[in-house]
């Protein structure tokens, strides 16, 4: 019998159901958000797919190249929002 832990995460953040339609298949997998770029990833236990960890964030990260850096995903979104704002601003004169 296979050990349970193996195949999932401790405390995954969410579930997928993959299906293909015209094959009729149905997997069902353990899913994460990367807290630096907000992507679903999928846990695919085995698979050799490298992710990192950010001890920041204090969770799992894509292993993206643009998510080496912790710049948690909330702050890029106030970021934008503040440009808005300028924009906003300037273009009142």
């Amino acid at each position: 019998m296979a050990n349970i832990n193996r195949l999932s995460m401790r405390r995954p953040g969410g579930y997928g159901v993959l299906t293909f339609e015209p094959l009729g298949i149905l997997e069902e997998h353990d899913t994460f958000t990367c807290p630096h770029c907000n992507k679903v990833c999928i846990v695919r236990p085995g698979s050799g797919t490298h992710r990192g960890f950010c001890f920041r964030c204090n969770g799992p990260t894509c292993g993206g190249n643009r998510c080496q850096v912790c710049v948690p995903f909330e702050r890029k979104l106030e970021a934008m929002e503040n440009r808005y704002r300028l924009h906003r601003l300037m273009e009142r004169g």
